[in-house]
């Protein structure tokens, strides 16, 4: 897959199959249009194109909504439109200037100009250009004039709730892990970098890698125990990662992300990357009386994890 972030760098290219969004998650319903662009471009046999931005519109467009509330990196984005096969993906430097743009250019001097779509597909609630005038009644207005055919792709539900992207992050801040992995259709995950900590685990026999995450993602899920796959060099473990302020040892602690590996495996972890998968929540935070009370309920949140 080629990555184009200049839009002057994207040449010859005299025919493909697009869709526009910004995926963030690249959940089910994302699956949905990105899969009708790869069967239209194998059918046609053109190459597929994803214009996608970074960062999400809405950390440049809304206060309330910060980069880091974001459901994946960058990153991973991009290995998943990688690994599905998509050819060109041009993923745009969102800032406010080109949130100005207007959807008429943006159509006539990037999407048809540089892509020359036959086929445009978006998902049903999809809005470009300034003021989001560009969605799908606009890009149906065009087809006749740039001879392409547009693909709308209707919402997809799981258990009578619609999957977006904002419902997975509501999931998320209750916890509800297994509900948001269903409509992600993988595990929600957290990448970071292991940084030296306090050594509070490690003294009461539970040592925990501290994780500091990468900037475009966060801890969007609520405070509590969770149970959690840990990968490191390529290699998946079992273990289980508190995410709060840590209330036994603080009374006004700094929030944490900590993962405990389990296994009698020692790893020299410091300033290496880390994912985390997490699987299901198992309690909320809580403040306990003394470490070996707190131990008592560690020991039973591992026996808990390890069941799943």
């Amino acid at each position: 897959m080629v990555v184009y972030e200049t839009i002057e760098d994207v040449k010859n290219i005299n025919a493909s199959i697009v869709t526009i969004g910004s995926f963030d998650g690249v959940h089910r319903g994302h699956e949905t249009v990105i899969d009708k662009v790869l069967t239209l471009a194998y059918e046609k046999a053109v190459p597929s194109v994803i214009i996608s931005f970074d960062p999400h519109p809405q950390a440049i467009l809304n206060p309330s909504f910060r980069a880091n509330q974001q459901l994946i990196t960058t990153e991973k984005k991009i290995e998943i439109f990688q690994n599905k096969g998509i050819d060109y993906l041009w993923l745009i430097p969102f800032n406010r200037t080109f949130s100005r743009i207007s959807a008429d250019i943006f159509l006539r001097e990037y999407l048809i100009e540089y892509f020359k779509p036959l086929d445009i597909i978006i998902g049903y609630d999809h809005h470009f250009g300034a003021n989001q005038e560009g969605n799908s009644q606009f890009l149906l207005s065009f087809q006749e004039v740039f001879r392409y055919n547009l693909f709308v792709v209707e919402p997809i539900s799981l258990n009578n709730s619609k999957i977006s992207s904002t419902s997975i992050r509501d999931l998320l801040k209750y916890g509800k892990v297994e509900e948001a992995n269903a409509m992600l259709g993988r595990e929600y995950e957290m990448q970071g970098i292991v940084i030296k900590g306090a050594q509070l685990g490690q003294k009461i026999g539970f040592p925990t890698a501290n994780i500091k995450i990468n900037t475009n993602t966060s801890p969007i899920l609520k405070k509590g125990v969770y149970c959690v796959d840990v990968e490191i060099d390529g290699e998946k473990h079992q273990g289980m990662c508190n995410i709060g302020m840590r209330p036994t040892f603080h009374d006004n602690g700094d929030l944490t992300i900590e993962a405990h590996i389990f296994g009698e495996r020692n790893f020299e972890l410091y300033n290496k990357p880390i994912s985390l998968y997490f699987k299901q929540f198992i309690r909320e935070e809580k403040k306990y009386t003394n470490a070996d009370e707190l131990i008592l309920q560690l020991n039973l949140d591992r026996q808990i994890c390890l069941s799943i």
